[in-house]
Order: structure tokens, then C-alpha cells, then sequence
């Protein structure tokens, strides 16, 4: 039977909730007063006018400013390219003010803004643009190389860079033009887009791990009941302050991050690329007092902060985008004594949360959980036949909830084969205890075979982390004649790991768990690779270890 993250939370958490049907299923949601982005950012500004928004270098914006800038950004979006309501506006670019007035200034107009990862190669932005028919890109100079050359193939009108172009190109740009951002701003007053809560306010491409990356179509009631979930379950204020250091485009960084400070009213800090020093200074130099990101980020920051910063003004913490090794969240406590952390899962076809550990996870016998779900959250687990086996066994997670996307752009397949009666499968293999917590095993494609008995990948990466040699690990499948499958451990040994064997390695997990789980074959790098969401990329590992 599917568990309610409903009755499970503290007052605050579930107050102001109404059950409504959508589309013939029955969910809750939270009755917040506003229907799009623009009004909820607007009710900020109103409240505290004169307060800093945000935070770039030398750089910063007070509510005001940022909104009168974002309104004559619109102006002049409308006036010289007449963007227009329901047209998509393409935002490659690096955590900065710039992204943040041109994604509000779509926001005013009703156009849907297209986040896009500026890690992103020619082939993977060509299909992105292509796809989403965008009209307008609005780009840094320095990732004009990757769009240039296949601009003329698609529906892109009007090229807006942040600085201007220094060096010389000789690209055929098909209709398209190209402007500096600084020239779009007009003063003449244009009248808000009148927007529904139901009306699109993103399309955020997924990694596309398992084939053609699929684009996410956020509404505005999407990405509102996000982050009024994330303030009433992590009990933040307008007093808090963050600093964006994973990409803001991507959905933990845009929903988790900015557009939640822009609904509470606290200052954001941008960081336009991660720099573990850089972090480690402006959380002691600025009084940061929230901070999410994803587990290598935590990693990196305890390898260079353990010893040299004390960070005493962080108060919480949240840890998404996969799951982060029990030791390493031990490791944090002992570093922030003070600090409540909290596991968060999710994904962008959540719009960010689904489900959220309440309280600090580092002090509770639950640790090594994903939480239960938000609120407005449904999960339930099924089997190979979409049986409900919620509670009787491990199987695939599914998640219903007003955040979650209903549909993915241009892709009619893939939206009915993920969405099927309000219920969204994530493809995430986990089990739920009988008190409603979500344990995540792994991903169903990386889930390992051994002659018919299942490795799940975390369990055994879990226990390699404990080793005090260990620094990051990846246990991936490896072909095998006999068992068809047994696994592989790949792993970056710390500063004081470096003599460790895989005889080491294969001992210490034989001594924990049972027999078949240990890895065949043991593998030392120096790095793991990453795909453009931080997580270590297994499919290309595979591929190396093949």
C-alpha cells in the first residue's frame, strides 16, 4: 500500500494543505495564494524591498533592484524580439545575476525558460535547442564555440551574450542575430503576462544516461509546491542565507536553491564555478546558515575544510543528487557539531523533492535513509509485474505529488511509459520500512545480477567508504561466464590510502557482508568521472572497464 508523507510531519510542515483532483487523481497541495513565479517573487520583494537578493563577486541586488531589472529585461525581450507567452527562452550560462533577471524576465512574460548545462558538448546542446523549438538563447561568449556551428538548424532568432564578443567568428547564423545582453533592457513598461499555475515554466533536460536526454516541462505549480515543501519541511526564513555553488541549472541549484531563497526572501551567494576553496571561504566569510549540494561537493569540503574552518554560522545542510556514504555524513557531524544535516531525494521530474529526512539524519539509528515523503507526496514500491509491494520487499520507487512534471516535452513514449495513473517511475530500485522511510538500494540499471542474486551497488560502496583508505568508490558490473555478472569496485584512495591493496578492499567487505556482494575485481584511479550533474558517470566507467 502507497505511504502519505501526509500525517507523518510537524504542524508547520502540513498546514495550509487541500486535497483537489488533477487530471482525475487525487493529491494535496498547498493553498500558498499566489499562481506563478513572478507573483511569488513579487510578494518578496513587497515584504522587504531594500534587503539583498543576491550576491555575485562585488557585485549584489536588492529585491527592488532585481526586480525592476528583471522587468526591464522583459521589456526589452518583448519590445525587440516580442517574446511572447508559451515561447521558449534558452539560458546557457554560469551561476550569475545575469541568470537570475533573465530567467525571472521569461517568468514575466509567461515564456518558458530552457536551463542548459554549459558542460554540455555541440551534439548534446543541437539536440536540446532543436528540440524545444527555442527562439531566443541567451548565452555567455565563451560557450559560443558549442552552439555556433549547428545554429542555422535551429528555430533560434536571436543570439543575446553577456559580454561582448572579442574574437572574430565566421559562422553562418542562419536568421538568427547576435546582441550583448546590456542592449536588450528597455524602459518602456510592459504589463505582466497573465499566467496560470498550470501553464509551463520550464523544460529542464534530464542526463539522458539511458538514451536521448528527455525534457522535464515544469509548471509553475510544479516548481511553487517544491519550494514551499522545502520551507516548511526544513523550517527556513527569511533570515537564512545561501550560497549556490552546484549549477544553477540544474534542478537543485534553480528549485532547491534560488527559487526557494526568492520565495522565503533570503540572500543567495553565486558562485559561477565550484572551487572547494572558494565554498569553504564565502560560508565563513558571509555567515552562510543553509548550504545543499551533492555528495562529492561534501567529500571535497571535508578534505579541505576538516581541519582549517570551524563554520559555525551553518545551521542546516541538505545532501541530493544521489546518495551519500554514511561515514562521510559522520564525518560532517564531528566537523559541525551544530550542523542539521538532511538526505534529500529527488529528481527534476520532481520538480526537486520527493522525499526528506526530518531532523538530523547524522544523530538518528535511521542514518543511511532517504527520509520520508514531503507532505504532498505519495511513494509506493512495485515489482517487475507493477505489483504494490510497498513494504514487503525491494522494487521500483514510484512518486505521485503536485511536484511532479506530467509530461516530457516533444516526447509522447517516454511521458506514458514513466507516467502511468498520477504515478511517476523513477526507475530508482528502493524499499520502505513500516514507518513510511524511503531506503534507496540503486538505480535499475545498475543493479547487478550474480547468477540470480541481486547486488544492489550502494550497500557495497557503503561499506568500502568505511574503509579509512577510502576517499570516493563506484561498484559498476562486470561480465562474468559463469554468474553472467559479478561486480567491480573502483576506487580513489585518500591521502592516507595509498598503499591499500584489493585483496584489502575485497576482506573488508567479505567481513560484512555476505559472500557474494564482495567485488571479483578491485580497480584504483585517481578520479572518478563525473557526468554534467556530479555524479560519478557508471556508464562511462563501464565502458573503461569493459
Amino acid at each position: 500500500m502507497a505511504v502519505s508523507g501526509y500525517g507523518k510531519w510537524f504542524e508547520l510542515a502540513e498546514k495550509d494543505l487541500k486535497t483537489r483532483k488533477f487530471n482525475g487523481v487525487e493529491y494535496r497541495y498547498y493553498d500558498h495564494g499566489t499562481t506563478n513565479l513572478w507573483e511569488d517573487f513579487s510578494r518578496s520583494v513587497s515584504r522587504q524591498p531594500d534587503k539583498t537578493a543576491l550576491r555575485a563577486g562585488n557585485s549584489s541586488l536588492s529585491y527592488r533592484e532585481m526586480q525592476e531589472a528583471s522587468r526591464r529585461l522583459a521589456s526589452g525581450l518583448w519590445n525587440k524580439y516580442q517574446v511572447k507567452k508559451g515561447d521558449v527562452v534558452a539560458l546557457l550560462l554560469v551561476n550569475s545575476i545575469d541568470f537570475c533577471l533573465s530567467f525571472y524576465a521569461a517568468m514575466y512574460l509567461g515564456a518558458i525558460a530552457l536551463p542548459l548545462s554549459t558542460k554540455l558538448k555541440a551534439t548534446e546542446l543541437n539536440f536540446m535547442l532543436k528540440d524545444s523549438g527555442a527562439r531566443i538563447l541567451i548565452t555567455n561568449p565563451e560557450w559560443l564555440p558549442n552552439v555556433l556551428p549547428f545554429i542555422k538548424e535551429t528555430s533560434i532568432e536571436q543570439i543575446i551574450v553577456t559580454e561582448p564578443i572579442t574574437d572574430k567568428i565566421n559562422i553562418n547564423f542562419g536568421n538568427a542575430s547576435i546582441t550583448t545582453l546590456k542592449n536588450v533592457f528597455r524602459e518602456t513598461e510592459i504589463p505582466p503576462a497573465p499566467v496560470d499555475e498550470q501553464d509551463g515554466a520550464v523544460i529542464m533536460y534530464t542526463s539522458g544516461t539511458t538514451g536521448k536526454p528527455k525534457g522535464a516541462y515544469l509548471t509553475h505549480f510544479n516548481l511553487l509546491q517544491s519550494v514551499i515543501s522545502y520551507e516548511r519541511t526544513l523550517q527556513l526564513t527569511a533570515a537564512d542565507s545561501t550560497l549556490i555553488a552546484v549549477p544553477i541549472f540544474h534542478i537543485t541549484g534553480l528549485a532547491a536553491l534560488f527559487l526557494l531563497f526568492m520565495h522565503i526572501g533570503g540572500t543567495v551567494y553565486l558562485l559561477p564555478f565550484f572551487n572547494t576553496q572558494e565554498v569553504l571561504n564565502i560560508l565563513t566569510c558571509y555567515s552562510i546558515t543553509f548550504f545543499h549540494a551533492a555528495p562529492t561537493v561534501y567529500i571535497m569540503l571535508l578534505e579541505q575544510g576538516y581541519r582549517h574552518y570551524q563554520l559555525p554560522d551553518l545551521r542546516k545542510a541538505a545532501c541530493g543528487g544521489g546518495a551519500i556514504p554514511i561515514e562521510t555524513i559522520k564525518k560532517i557531524k564531528t566537523w559541525i557539531p551544530q550542523l542539521e544535516f538532511h538526505t534529500v531525494y529527488g529528481l527534476t521530474e520532481t520538480s526537486s523533492p520527493a522525499t526528506l529526512f526530518p531532523g538530523d539524519v547524522a544523530t538518528s539509528p535511521r542514518i543511511g535513509t532517504s527520509g520520508i515523503p514531503i507532505p504532498v507526496v505519495d511513494c509506493k514500491v512495485i515489482d517487475a509485474e507493477g505489483r504494490d509491494i510497498t513494504g514487503k520487499g525491494v522494487g521500483e520507487l514510484c512518486i505521485r505529488g503536485p511536484v511532479v512534471t506530467q509530461q516530457y516535452w516533444n516526447n509522447d513514449e517516454a511521458t506514458t511509459r514513466a507516467f502511468q495513473g498520477g504515478w511517476f517511475r523513477t526507475g530508482d530500485v528502493a524499499r520502505i520500512d513500516g514507518d513510511g522511510y524511503v531506503y534507496i538500494m540503486d538505480r535499475l540499471k545498475d543493479m547487478i545480477n550474480r547468477g540470480g542474486e541481486k547486488i544492489y551497488s550502494l550497500e557495497v560502496e557503503n561499506v568500502i567508504y568505511s574503509h579509512p583508505g577510502v576517499k570516493e568508490v563506484a561498484v559498476i558490473g562486470a561480465v562474468d561466464p559463469i554468474y553472467g555478472e559479478v561486480a567491480r569496485a573502483v576506487v580513489v584512495p585518500n591521502n592516507h590510502g595509498s598503499s591499500i591493496t584489493g585483496r584489502e578492499i575485497q576482506d573488508w567487505v567479505r567481513a560484512r557482508l555476505a559472500k557474494y556482494k564482495v567485488p571479483q575485481y578491485v580497480n584504483f584511479v585517481n578520479e572518478l568521472p563525473k557526468n554534467a550533474n556530479g555524479k560519478i558517470d557508471k556508464k562511462l566507467l563501464r565502458q573503461q572497464f569493459q
